[in-house]
């Protein structure tokens, strides 16, 4: 009954990737690759992002410092949330993920 329970567990923690893409983050602004892939998920312009989610990017991570982060020269791994949206950037690749659980 107990290994039932453990796999019933994981399997509420997999989420499945909604957006996944490499990205060269030398050309690429991390902060605009996520707005881009949000925008792409909810099937709007990205100028029009933050009127559908009602929130911007800058509620949840500053901008100019994520970009700075992911554009250094040590490989980054890191994630946010935004609304219902896990956003993952480890090394060149940004996963948007629906959050676990909703």
């Amino acid at each position: 009954m107990v290994a039932e329970r453990d796999g019933a567990d994981k399997s509420a923690d997999t989420c499945e990737s909604l957006f996944c893409r490499t990205y060269d983050w030398s050309a690429t602004a991390a902060s605009t690759a996520t707005i881009t892939a949000l925008a792409t998920l909810e099937e709007v312009d990205p100028v029009e992002l933050s009127d559908v989610l009602d929130i911007t990017l800058y509620d949840h991570v500053d901008p100019e410092a994520l970009d700075t982060l992911v554009a250094g020269e040590e490989r980054v791994d890191l994630s946010f949330l935004i609304d219902d949206y896990r956003v993952r950037i480890d090394g060149e690749e940004l996963t948007i993920t629906r959050q676990c659980g909703r």
